[in-house]
């Protein structure tokens, strides 16, 4: 039988799980990684995390060593995966989420639509747009997404075989990041295609957060965000979110991914807002 929220029970959704990595101590965080990347996005804050929580990082479905199904990746399908697989793995909500990039709206998503099984929110580089046109113009800051948005064809050809490459031929592309290493690039690179596409467009390009945002006011959320983000205009994730009371917007320097440009402050801001475990 559907709960109040018209979902079905989790234990009756049948389903993959995720890959999943557990370290730390203390209260547990669970975070999800963004667009394009992994669990290993998170190598950089994790010493600075674990000796006060105990970190979940998730490969989304589609991404890392989660299984891969050829289907259509919606926030629902994504949540629900996230969903089945805490329960499966005898974690007992309410949860805290920490979503990077696309994590944040994830986490959102998820406190929308089970708001009980939610403790805390923690977005870092909220991917907020009010129209489809202004996600697309923000989103092609990244090589990646804006092949994918503007030719989609050639995408679609150049995209796999270049990941593919680069997941074997260490320093390939993580050579070439300046935030990333090739280790953790090419675990970001185990994403097949499909996956990426489908969570570009349906959790990003094509969906509007201000329902999520209103439905999960009455929590306690912490936005962190880069003074240089290009995805997405500080002052406007600013205005946006001044309207919540019980929402805490931090913006400090560096670019869009925090979490490997500006790990010990982005922790220590977590470390103030959850508490040390």
């Amino acid at each position: 039988m559907p709960d109040h929220t018209g979902q079905r029970p989790v234990e009756a959704i049948s389903g993959p799980t995720l890959h999943t990595v557990e370290r730390g101590s203390g209260p547990r965080l669970v975070l999800v990684h963004g667009v394009a990347g992994s669990h290993m996005v998170w190598d950089e804050i994790s010493p600075e995390l674990e000796p006060h929580f105990t970190l979940l990082s998730v490969d989304l479905l589609g991404y890392g060593h989660s299984p891969k199904p050829r289907t259509t990746y919606t926030p629902a399908l994504h949540v629900e995966t996230i969903r089945r697989t805490l329960h499966e793995a005898g974690i007992e909500p309410p949860h805290v989420f920490v979503g990077l990039s696309m994590g944040s709206n994830l986490m959102l998503e998820f406190a929308h639509r089970w708001p009980a099984e939610v403790s805390g929110l923690i977005g870092i580089g909220f991917p907020y747009y009010s129209s489809e046109s202004e996600a697309r113009k923000a989103l092609a800051h990244n090589t990646w997404i804006r092949l994918t948005l503007l030719h989609p064809i050639v995408a679609a050809i150049v995209i796999p075989i270049t990941w593919g490459i680069g997941r074997h031929v260490a320093g390939l592309i993580g050579g070439n990041s300046a935030l990333y290493s090739p280790p953790v690039a090419a675990d970001a690179l185990r994403a097949r295609y499909c996956a990426f596409k489908s969570s570009l467009f349906n959790c990003m390009v094509h969906f509007r957060q201000d329902d999520v945002l209103d439905a999960s006011a009455g929590m306690r959320r912490l936005f962190i965000h880069g003074s240089d983000d290009q995805w997405a205009d500080p002052e406007v994730i600013e205005a946006r979110l001044a309207r919540y009371p019980n929402t805490t917007v931090h913006v400090i320097d560096g670019p869009h991914n925090l979490v490997v440009a500006q790990p010990k402050m982005t922790a220590r801001l977590i470390i103030e807002h959850v508490g040390a475990g």
